[in-house]
């Protein structure tokens, strides 16, 4: 039998945005401003990005407050489920 669709990987770019979708809704819901780096079309911004994430492979979204990385799409989950996305996001 074939497996059901929703256990069939995405498309690495069809999770990126379906997590960026979902950090932003979260942001949105909290009244918390935010800016959306788009590093697609940059590799100066890719390279930056990992070079805060202190990973050469990270992949979006990887969540900064300025320039203190906070962390990557599965912290900011957890943050959000254990109440301290404050903290998380240096807010706090």
């Amino acid at each position: 039998s074939s497996p059901a669709p929703h256990n069939l990987p995405f498309p690495p770019g069809c999770q990126i945005k379906s997590q960026q979708s979902e950090v932003t809704r979260i942001l949105d819901g909290k009244n918390i401003k935010y800016e959306l780096v788009d590093i697609s079309q940059d590799n100066a911004l890719r390279e930056e990005m990992r070079a805060k994430a202190g990973n050469p492979k990270a992949i979006p979204p990887q969540i900064v407050n300025g320039d203190q990385y906070c962390g990557d799409y599965e912290l900011f989950v957890e943050a959000v489920e254990q109440n301290t996305l404050q903290e998380f996001l240096k807010l706090a």
